[in-house]
């Protein structure tokens, strides 16, 4: 007899964060590729690298919320 590990739950919290994480990653991804049309040292170049940043304490806060099952709502 086997016994299956415990179902995570399918809170409205727990989609909320699937789908931020996914949608910052997808940003991210195209920010990314964008860089290499930007040059170094302009102020778009520096506008990206400050919307980078945000974007991944974005996914980072994601990730943990999803790790710790936070529930907020």
């Amino acid at each position: 007899m086997t016994t299956r590990p415990p179902a995570r739950s399918s809170s409205f919290s727990n989609q909320l964060w699937i789908w931020l994480l996914a949608l910052s990653t997808a940003m991210l991804l195209l920010l990314g590729w964008s860089f290499l049309y930007l040059e170094p040292g302009t102020a778009s170049y520096v506008i990206g690298q400050v919307g980078a940043t945000v974007l991944v304490v974005t996914i980072l806060g994601a990730f943990v919320a999803l790790r710790s099952d936070w529930e907020p709502f």
